[in-house]
């Protein structure tokens, strides 16, 4: 697969495959990442889509970047918070707009996938709440966030093929907050896969193996379909 470097909606990314695919995959590394370290597992998902792995806009030393600043987010994790549904940091509608342009650059009149890990499953959930257009999302690890904001607008889930994987032994983000993230899926009637897995705060094969099906199976055009939770295995 073919692989470049790009800019679009003001920020930069790595992009892979076909540019004039039909579908996109916007996926979202998480706090203290950057796009290289995600983006090589675009050759192993394969399928008819054009991968773009954008890099958050602020630098975040030793190395990587965040997509907002982490300040707080580091003040409730020392704190022991391992939800952070009560975290609303600065910056959020800041990262939401980047986001959106992002989106509308590399997406525009294709179908449009968001994948995000952690901090990014939060700013993707985030932007899909706030009417930003996707036609499927995944949260890999992840967590609500600004969960007082977001229950209200849970009913813009209505019928979104959503995956959400966790691992049981995530000294991240617990792995009640990954339930509770795939319990507000539920309540927006979204379409839910779940994939707990054996394992800590990563994405491991089983979970790019779901994620392939996930997106190798997804057909926007049948949203009526019933909510269907599904057990992770390590089958591909």
């Amino acid at each position: 697969m073919i692989q470049s470097r790009i800019e679009a909606g003001g920020l930069a990314a790595i992009a892979v495959g076909d540019p004039a695919a039909a579908l996109v995959v916007v996926v979202l590394h998480g706090r203290g990442m950057q796009a290289a370290d995600l983006a090589p597992f675009a050759h192993s998902l394969g399928g008819d889509a054009w991968f773009v792995f954008p890099d958050a806009p602020l630098a975040l030393p030793p190395r990587g970047y965040s997509w907002w600043p982490v300040d707080a987010e580091m003040r409730l994790r020392e704190n022991g918070a391992r939800d952070l549904h009560l975290l609303d940091p600065p910056g959020r509608i800041d990262a939401r707009g980047l986001l959106a342009r992002f989106c509308a650059a590399v997406g525009q009149g294709r179908r449009l996938v968001l994948v995000g890990f952690s901090q990014g499953g939060m700013l993707a959930m985030d932007y899909v709440l706030h009417g930003g257009r996707a036609d499927a999302l995944a949260l890999l690890s992840s967590s609500r966030i600004a969960f007082a904001e977001w229950t209200p607008l849970l009913s813009r889930l209505d019928g979104l093929p959503l995956l959400v994987a966790h691992g049981h032994d995530d000294d991240e983000l617990a792995f009640a907050a990954g339930e509770r993230l795939r319990d507000a899926a539920l309540a927006g009637a979204a379409q839910v896969t779940w994939v707990p897995f054996g394992g800590g705060h990563e994405i491991p094969l089983v979970v790019w193996r779901a994620l392939r099906r996930f997106l190798r199976a997804m057909d926007v055009s049948h949203r009526d379909r019933p909510i269907a939770i599904a057990e992770g295995n390590d089958h591909a």
